[in-house]
């Protein structure tokens, strides 16, 4: 694999970027100190973040909610992953083509021994594409009341702490939460077309999507007969958390092993929900999630800015500081009390103003080169009240299912998608950070130091982490913090 190193010390860098040493004490002044342990426990349950992210009080996108009454229905960006959600745009004769043309794509690339599409190449997609059950309300473990003990009650800080670290011990990365007010419910599916993903035959309800309820009732349930999703009110809760993905195999896109990187998030988080919402009802509380496929309730990207995963981009997706953009965003209501976390600024929509990489490098040409957001939408497929760079969505999908091995090619080059070995990319996250004069440069720094894609085939000799990932981020105890 190409190899991209610099004897330029992070001083030097600071002095290119016009900082020197009055800038990296200034930077330095900001970040937070603690003097006691006093105000270390008072910190409770915050989720601690590097110092240069700020909490801020509305998204760094604009968002004007009254322009918000409900998400577009199952033609949305997750719906446009089923063909007859596409036949609505293309017909239905073009979307089946488009399939079978993916089809013979996939054949042809093993006949050929092409690099990324090789037999093995699509063993490993085809084999790591495989995932468990999930539902709706979870495995049925024993309640409290069930084993005759009272159930588990917390401060709301206590609660967020706990279920962070159950939840990271299951497997997820970062957690967020949004309370479930008027606005939030706007962004719910009028019509959740996740059901339309995994359509066992002859299984009711799974031939049309659902919609969302909430009721004064103690506990949730699926109305297949109403096609309704009906939820407690007490389950105000949305919890928003992450999985992260093989950013290695994300450089390889076009390829069979790309699309793995990206699928693997589905098979790593059906562990994470399911043994997340044992762990909740086993205290006395409920998690509602989206099964039987993870992709529901509302928009990924908009419920994870809500809650200070990250910030919209670009590709209008969301991108989180310490973790970038190869990340899973999942979701899930709950009745147990916890703390909202805020919005973030850490500088990444402010600097995808500035940077086209993602749009220069998209196949589809799918992705806005427009130097400011818009709140024009494309299509019906897009959420509308917030001022985006909007992707054309149907022809992303259109290549996607024609060239047989889909398309990660925006996330692999994305200049948040770096590795954590050198220092260096925390001080260029950190001048991102406290101001934008420096995002030009940075853009083409970036491109001059070519990360990026890289050869597929060199993949298979790479020694990586397990699953791929850097699983320290966000640890900074037991020794793992850096």
């Amino acid at each position: 694999m190409r190899g991209f190193h610099s004897s330029v010390s992070r001083r030097e860098f600071m002095k290119v970027l016009g900082l020197g040493t009055a800038g990296l004490g200034a930077i330095a002044a900001s970040a937070p100190v603690f003097n006691d342990l006093d105000e270390i426990v008072s910190s409770g349950g915050k989720w601690k973040r590097p110092w240069w992210v700020k909490e801020v009080d509305n998204p760094t996108m604009e968002v004007d909610w009254s322009l918000i009454n409900g998400s577009a229905p199952n033609e949305n960006s997750e719906g446009l992953h089923h063909w007859q959600v596409m036949a609505k745009y293309l017909g239905q004769d073009e979307a089946l083509r488009l399939l079978a043309q993916g089809q013979e794509d996939k054949i042809n690339g093993i006949l050929a021994n092409r690099p990324g599409c090789t037999l093995r190449d699509c063993a490993l997609n085809t084999g790591g594409g495989k995932h468990g059950e999930i539902t709706w309300e979870g495995p049925q473990t024993l309640t409290p009341e069930q084993m005759g003990v009272p159930r588990w009650e917390g401060t709301p800080e206590e609660n967020s702490r706990m279920l962070r670290s159950a939840m990271r011990h299951y497997g997820a990365g970062e957690f967020g939460v949004v309370e479930v007010d008027q606005n939030i419910k706007k962004l719910l599916y009028l019509k959740d077309g996740s059901r339309l993903f995994i359509t066992p035959q002859g299984v009711q309800g799974y031939d049309r999507p659902f919609h969302y309820e909430f009721k004064d009732i103690d506990e949730g349930y699926v109305d297949d007969a109403n096609s309704a999703f009906v939820l407690p009110n007490k389950a105000k809760y949305l919890v928003t958390y992450t999985v992260e993905m093989p950013r290695e195999l994300f450089r390889t896109s076009q390829s069979d092993l790309s699309n793995q990187g990206s699928s693997s998030r589905y098979r790593r988080q059906q562990e994470v929900i399911n043994c997340t919402q044992g762990f909740l009802r086993s205290i006395g509380y409920r998690g509602y999630g989206t099964g039987p496929f993870p992709n529901g309730i509302c928009p990924s990207p908009a419920s994870a800015t809500l809650s200070g995963l990250g910030e919209m981009d670009r590709k209008n997706q969301c991108t989180l500081p310490d973790l970038g953009v190869n990340v899973g965003l999942f979701k899930f209501f709950t009745d147990l009390p916890l703390v909202v976390t805020k919005p973030i600024d850490a500088g990444i929509f402010r600097f995808c103003h500035t940077c086209k990489k993602c749009a220069e490098t998209c196949p589809s040409q799918s992705i806005m080169y427009e130097d400011e957001p818009t709140w024009e939408t494309p299509g019906n497929w897009a959420t509308t009240g917030h001022k985006a760079f909007f992707k054309h969505e149907v022809s992303c999908q259109t290549l996607r299912n024609s060239s047989g091995v889909a398309c990660q090619t925006c996330m692999g080059v994305c200049v948040f998608n770096v590795n954590t070995a050198a220092s260096v990319h925390e001080f260029v996250k950190t001048t991102i950070a406290t101001t934008s004069i420096f995002n030009g440069f940075l853009w083409q720094a970036d491109k001059f130091f070519g990360y990026g894609l890289h050869d597929a085939e060199e993949w298979w000799d790479l020694d990586l982490p397990i699953y791929g990932i850097d699983s320290t981020r966000g640890a900074y105890d037991g020794g793992y913090a850096k």
